[in-house]
């Protein structure tokens, strides 16, 4: 995918051509195929170009017409209805660059143009006449925005790179950011590890002009009234048009296609749409599938699946995948992988356990010739979303009667379970839940569990500061709309990670279970398509038979990623060992870091703990040193 970049000054001073250009050169790996800059009065664009759709071969920016200039990146799903929309026809369609539909949105529906464009993207346009800049990303935040602004201008670009390659950009780290990594806070999707330099979060809107700038959400999903059909099957055959199309554009590329495919029923019901679609045009799917590398799979736990090979080939062979490959990640280490990642984002991550696999398998993919990689990132939460826990208590305070009773009786196996489950459960979980929060989940509990210094803890008032924006670093409690808390529209920064991590590869990653259509169906579907009789996921299991075996299809194991970390650990225990002394002779790791936590789980890790240790490896350790190799930075 490619790179978009701009400034705009609100004092009228002129762009200076080497700002771009140090911009352009600080994302120059977005674009191999090429890219331009534009300047005017007072505002100058940018664009770094990287060729994977088909119409991409004609694409030239930054993109002019009758005054407007626009820079954009990513893939529009809705082609042929915007052609239709204005009166292009087919042949002139053929040789239209995806940026030229959007430039052309923009100029009949303005700002509300968004509402209009369906797939992965962002972009930037200037309106001479308006003197305005206006710059969007798309619903679900699959491609990455960020921005800085100060008294004299805007910049903003799709990796932090480029504002940081101007030089009066802050370089400064905002702790409060760190902090939120290392007690695993999503935080509000605009904050990033730069103290002044902003994301743009999905679904949003940036305006400026010379009265200054501002933001808004304009996607608003949730608020969508409950789908009411009148039977099951009309649910699925709506789903599966619905998410079918989702794959089907994510397609369109003249390079390669593969898939990240587990043993899930996500990344699995991707493959096995995606598979015959492609086959349908003369072409194949290749599937890459992260294996452990140490240990025997059958020492994890019974609620886990450790090696996720044998049902993800089963997957594969079913859908008729064309090959499909294991990656052990034997050549990164995890030290190196944590490196690149803050190389790569710009900043710590999350999951700092995964890191290894992911990279070894986008490099795999890239060997492999790939110009597009699938996934299924979003599926927990749209397509094979398990359901909440009470399917009746909102029908009943609607004073649905007959709704509610039904949602009842359909809840779970038997009455007793239903009762147990429906009634009691939601009357005295409140009351559980604060006493859990006061007497078993104190404060020392997240502290221990995280890799963060008491020190940066009282500096930052943190346990305050989280009660009074409503995080519980416990997780004792979790919304009743599960779905809701996990896609955190408006605010989800997964989509960006995926696009950087993509363009340091070479590969467009595209998600169909984040699919903007995919989303709203899957938020309108009542919780009754979700979870049944006591089973769950039941909308994409029922979706997927016949596409997927029975195996993967009721498979109740949960897949454990990365599962053989520890043994990892232990391997590379001196490497790791010599990175914390290097960590604890930087003043900003040593003061955030609780190091003689992350040197004890070190030190005292075995080969008979080494499993038990996981998280500890994971969430503390590994995260810990991730957020001190960007630490050192500064």
């Amino acid at each position: 995918m490619s790179g978009i970049f701009g400034i705009f000054r609100f004092d009228d001073a002129p762009v200076l051509p080497e700002d771009l250009e140090a911009m352009a050169q600080a994302m120059a790996y977005y674009g191999p195929d090429g890219g331009g800059t534009w300047r005017g009065p007072g505002v100058g664009l940018g664009a770094r170009l990287r060729r994977v759709t088909p119409e991409d071969a004609f694409e030239s920016q930054p993109l002019c017409v009758e005054g407007q200039v626009l820079v954009a990146t990513g893939r529009l799903d809705n082609r042929e209805e915007l052609c239709t929309a204005f009166g292009i026809s087919a042949a002139d369609s053929a040789t239209l660059p995806d940026s030229a539909l959007i430039l052309r949105a923009h100029q009949r529906w303005g700002e509300a143009c968004v509402d209009h464009l369906l797939g992965d993207w962002s972009f930037a346009v200037w309106d001479p006449f308006q003197q305005r800049l206006l710059v969007a990303r798309d619903q679900h935040g699959n491609t990455g925005l960020y921005f800085h602004q100060n008294p004299h201008r805007l910049v903003f670009a799709s990796h932090l790179k480029a504002l940081r390659a101007l030089p009066d950009t802050p370089q400064r780290p905002d702790f409060l950011k760190v902090a939120q990594i290392l007690v695993s806070w999503p935080g509000d999707g605009i904050r990033t590890a730069y103290e002044e330099l902003h994301s743009l979060p999905p679904a949003h809107i940036l305006r400026a002009g010379k009265e200054g700038a501002s933001t808004h959400r304009y996607w608003f999903p949730e608020t969508q009234p409950t789908l009411e059909l009148s039977r099951d099957e009309d649910y699925l055959e709506q789903f599966l048009e619905i998410y079918s199309q989702a794959v089907h554009a994510r397609l369109r590329s003249a390079k390669p296609v593969g898939a990240s495919l587990s043993a899930g029923l996500d990344s699995g019901s991707v493959a096995a749409l995606a598979a015959p679609l492609l086959a349908g045009q003369g072409r194949s799917l290749t599937a890459f599938t992260a294996v452990p590398r140490f240990a025997d799979p059958s020492n994890w736990p019974a609620e886990y699946l450790g090696n996720e090979w044998d049902l993800a080939q089963a997957a594969a062979h079913q859908a008729g995948v064309g090959k499909h490959w294991p990656v052990r990640a034997e050549s990164i280490t995890l030290l190196d992988s944590l490196r690149r990642q803050v190389e790569l984002h710009d900043g710590p991550g999350h999951s700092g356990a995964n890191y290894h696999w992911m990279l070894a398998l986008l490099e795999q993919a890239r060997s492999e010739g790939m110009g597009v990689l699938l996934t299924g990132q979003q599926g927990n939460a749209s397509i094979s979303y398990a359901g909440g826990g009470s399917l009746w208590w909102p029908n009943l305070f609607r004073g649905e009667i007959k709704q509610a009773w039904r949602g009842l009786r359909e809840s779970e196996p038997n009455p007793w379970l239903a009762f147990k489950r429906q009634v009691l459960k939601p009357l005295l979980l409140p009351g559980i839940q604060a006493y859990r929060r006061a007497f078993l989940d104190s404060g020392s509990r997240w502290l221990s569990e995280s890799a963060i210094h008491p020190a940066l803890v009282r500096q930052l008032d943190l346990g305050a500061r989280m009660a009074r924006e409503g995080f519980d670093p416990t997780f004792v409690s979790l919304p009743e709309a599960l779905n809701l808390y996990l896609l955190r529209l408006g605010r989800q920064s997964v989509g960006a990670l995926w696009h950087e991590l993509g363009a340091g590869f070479g590969l467009d990653i595209r998600d169909p279970t984040a699919d903007r259509r995919v989303i709203e169906f899957c938020l309108r579907c009542p919780d009754s398509q979700y979870r049944r009789k006591g089973e769950d996921r039941l909308l994409i299991r029922r979706a997927m038979v016949g596409r997927l075996t029975a195996e993967v299809l009721l498979e109740p194991r949960k897949g454990l990623q990365a599962a053989d970390l520890g043994f990892r650990v232990l391997a590379e225990r001196a490497a790791l060992a010599e990175s914390l002394g290097e960590l604890a002779r930087h003043p900003l790791p040593a003061h955030c870091l609780d190091l003689p936590r992350l040197t004890e789980i070190l030190s005292g890790l075995k080969p008979a703990t080494a499993r038990a240790a996981y998280a500890d490896c994971g969430c503390v350790l590994l995260r810990g040193i991730n957020c001190g190799l960007f630490l050192q930075r500064f």
